[in-house]
Parts: C-alpha cells; structure tokens; sequence
C-alpha cells in the first residue's frame, strides 16, 4: 500500500474513531493507545510506518467496540420475550 492511500485511510479511520468517541456509553479512555502516539492524519510528512502504526491503533479499537456492541446486540436479542 502506498503511503499516500495509507495516509486516507488513517483519515477516515480517524473520521471514524472521533464519531465512536462522541458515544457517551463509551468509556473515556477507548482510544488512549491512539491518542498518546504522535502520529495524526494531517502529518503527511511523517514516514509509512508512522501512519501504519497509528492506523493499527485504530483499527484495534474500532474492532473491539464492534465485537462488544455485537455480543450486546446479541445478547438483548436473544433476552426478549417471544409473543
């Protein structure tokens, strides 16, 4: 992957990670792995790796919140009462 397209993509993750953060159900510290790396979109001069890095971060997290708001949406549907 280039790094450019690299770059979009921790953009758009980035997009992604500030509407999730907006959540008030969401623990405060969700992206605190992210958050404490330097690395942010807007750097286009830092190198691959550095976008990479932080694209890793989000994806991680973004990931996580998914598979919990899964197992939730799981759980309460398999919780309500049948008619």
């Amino acid at each position: 992957m280039k790094r450019q397209e690299l770059i979009h993509i921790h953009a758009l993750l980035f997009e992604v990670g500030e509407y999730l953060e907006g959540d008030e159900s969401l623990p405060d510290d969700v992206f605190a792995d992210y958050n404490t790396q330097p690395t942010r979109p807007q750097d286009i001069h830092r190198g691959k790796d550095a976008h990479k890095t932080a694209v890793k971060h989000l994806l991680s997290h973004c990931s996580q919140l998914v598979d919990e708001s899964h197992q939730q949406t799981q759980t309460s549907t398999t919780e309500m009462p049948r008619s």
